[in-house]
């Protein structure tokens, strides 16, 4: 048999005819449609991220409202509690507490409203912040300034933006509270104490301006549409109440 010649003609191979229809190009259409899926579960992820994002910061500022509200209701019940105590030890020589344990300055209209209680103090113990001297007269005034709650003009709270007081008087003398006023006619039938404080979140979280239960009617001195504030930015805002028996005026035995 004799050798094929330099010129003679060779069948192609089968492999390579194949390997060249293999290498055939992508179509436009399908280059649109792999990038339309791509950007589709970008967007997925991205929204994803953006809704988990939001709820964090919603249960973050959420627990900052709750801190900062019970923490303003502390301070001031702290106070309300040492109103009208008296430094037995020292009572009979230079008596320094005289007066009212506690009065107030109702607001008018929806302006908040001022506390101020008096007891005596003992070297070491603070009012307001501030080291008290011995035997010294402590005074504290609370009231509200720029959205701070405020103690004798130092600010304690920031983010308050309301301060709502009631009284609850004993008028007959027999150590059971008869109502709740925002005035009372004499301090001295003042046993306890319900306070309201409105806190607001630093954030704006919420999606869009929400209504909320303002301080009257958390401290149920309103009702229906009154009870509610419509807001004009989207924090987070929430009224916190509580009650606090003044504990110096609190006798086991009713007057007879």
């Amino acid at each position: 048999m004799k050798r094929p010649g330099p010129f003679m003609h060779r069948p192609a191979r089968r492999g390579a005819t194949r390997g060249c229809a293999s290498q055939a190009g992508i179509s436009l259409i399908e280059v649109m449609v792999a990038m339309t899926i791509g950007l589709l579960i970008l967007l997925a992820v991205v929204s994803v991220y953006a809704g988990s994002r939001q709820t964090f910061r919603l249960q973050e500022d959420n627990a900052r409202l709750q801190e900062t509200g019970r923490y303003a209701l502390e301070m001031i019940g702290r106070s309300v509690r040492h109103a009208g105590w008296l430094n037995v030890s020292t009572l009979a020589a230079d008596p320094k507490f005289s007066g009212n344990a506690i009065t107030g300055e109702d607001g008018a209209g929806s302006a908040s409203d001022k506390l101020e209680i008096q007891f005596d103090g003992v070297a070491g113990e603070t009012a307001c912040g501030i080291e008290l001297a011995a035997d010294a007269l402590a005074t504290e005034t609370y009231s509200l300034t720029a959205d701070n709650l405020q103690c004798n003009g130092q600010a304690l709270v920031s983010d308050i933006e309301d301060l709502q007081i009631l009284y609850g008087i004993d008028t007959d003398n027999n150590q059971t509270i008869n109502q709740f006023v925002s005035a009372p006619g004499d301090w001295n039938q003042v046993r306890a104490v319900r306070v309201c404080v409105l806190a607001s979140s630093e954030n704006l979280v919420n999606n869009e301006p929400q209504s909320f239960l303002n301080c009257a009617g958390a401290l149920g001195t309103a009702s229906g549409s009154d009870a509610f504030t419509a807001a004009d930015d989207r924090r987070l805002r929430r009224a916190f109440v509580a009650t606090y028996g003044l504990r110096n005026r609190i006798s086991t035995i009713p007057a007879p």
